[in-house]
């Protein structure tokens, strides 16, 4: 440590230190937040992203089902780049050499860094295969929600003279929440539907309690939500899926909404994976073998606590964290330490004016509880929004 900081100590005296965050997920939006109320002194800061929005996962079903409008689910990630005085690249991050501390780039040059850091998310598992590609909707990037809503508005004007069948491949609480907010949006368009949820786990909601699953299972069949767990879809076509044992199910849509696979970006950098190909990282969320690169959220596993889902409240709870690792390397002053929290408050919109609520024993589907998430939402997203007027 010592040495490495010795090392950041000579070179921060005749050129800035070149911080690159890539990503643009909870944790780095608190790093830019942070830089524009703190600025980091002989520092040069770049970002990262594919999209130069962040779309809020937490209220992507309700911009589907029609609660919200578009600028309400996102923020300007060029705009708060700009603000933090720094650079923002539209590009998609390909691979990362740490000898040579550079960032390789689709269609861009390398970017040459000190101090990097990714917050890019997970990639939804299978979504690699060619026809899942070609055919489905991935909602990882976020920004696909968009495409979502075009489908299914072009599906509302093509299709309202026979059913309309969307697939959901997925039967996490992402996949819960899309299917409800799918049933929500086609019937306020008046379109007589068929929504069904493909699992390929033996039940829905896994990690959950049976009280929360029992629920989720009784709101969904009183929507008529067809759920087919124990069925993996292997096959994607325009207009179909096809499932492990051959059968087809029709799907004028498919979203794909699988596990977390690890993004592509660490193969081949000689850094400590998990299993799964996830950057390990130490509690002060630095790569095991590089203090110089910075791993948070689902793109990550930590090393002591490998078992920690790969939800977003952890990366929330992961950016002040952040923000004083990276300012502690910039100074020589010790790491800070992140734990993360035994359990946390689940809220899944049900796209009814209600939600279901988890925390502890307590299981709600309630008005109440979506008042709650509609507030907790609005207030992480005004934290952000609120830095552009």
């Amino acid at each position: 440590m010592r040495r490495f900081c010795l090392l950041m100590q000579q070179h921060s005296a005749p050129t800035p230190i070149r911080l690159v965050l890539v990503g643009a997920g909870h944790a780095h939006l608190e790093v830019l937040r942070r830089c524009i109320l703190t600025p980091l002194p002989k520092v040069e800061l770049s970002v990262v992203s594919l999209d130069a929005y962040h779309y809020y996962s937490g209220m992507l079903p309700g911009y589907v089902a029609g609660t919200y409008p578009p600028d309400a689910v996102r923020v300007d990630v060029a705009a708060l780049v700009r603000r933090a005085n720094g650079r923002f690249i539209k590009a998609r991050a390909l691979g990362l050499d740490p000898n040579g501390r550079t960032l390789r780039l689709a269609e861009a040059e390398p970017v040459a860094y000190d101090l990097i850091s990714f917050n890019l998310g997970s990639q939804a598992a299978g979504a690699e295969a060619e026809a899942v590609a070609r055919h489905a909707v991935l909602l990882k990037p976020f920004s696909q929600v968009t495409t979502v809503c075009q489908r299914l508005q072009t599906l509302a004007r093509e299709k309202s003279d026979r059913a309309c069948h969307i697939a959901v491949v997925g039967g996490g609480a992402a996949g819960f929440e899309m299917a409800c907010a799918l049933e929500a949006a086609l019937a306020l368009a008046g379109q007589t539907r068929q929504v069904s949820v493909f699992e390929a786990a033996p039940g829905m909601l896994g990690g959950y309690s049976t009280a929360f699953r029992s629920r989720a299972a009784h709101i969904l069949a009183h929507k008529n939500i067809a759920v087919h767990t124990g069925r993996s879809v292997r096959r994607v076509y325009a207009d179909a899926v096809e499932l492990d044992d051959g059968d087809t199910r029709a799907a004028d849509l498919t979203v794909w909404l699988s596990g977390p696979a690890a993004p592509p970006v660490f193969r081949g950098c000689d850094l400590a994976l998990d299993a799964r190909g996830f950057l390990l990282v130490n509690d002060s969320l630095h790569a095991l073998d590089d203090r110089r690169v910075f791993g948070v959220g689902d793109c990550a596993t930590l090393a002591a606590y490998p078992h920690t889902p790969k939800a977003g409240v952890y990366a929330v709870r992961q950016g002040p964290v952040l923000w004083e690792s990276l300012r502690a390397s910039l100074s020589g002053r010790p790491l800070p330490h992140y734990r993360p929290q035994s359990g946390f408050l689940s809220i899944l919109n049900t796209a009814d004016g209600k939600a279901l609520l988890r925390y502890k024993r307590l299981v709600s589907h309630s008005r109440w509880a979506w008042q709650l998430k509609d507030w907790i939402d609005r207030r992480f997203m005004a934290r952000y929004q609120g830095l552009l007027g």
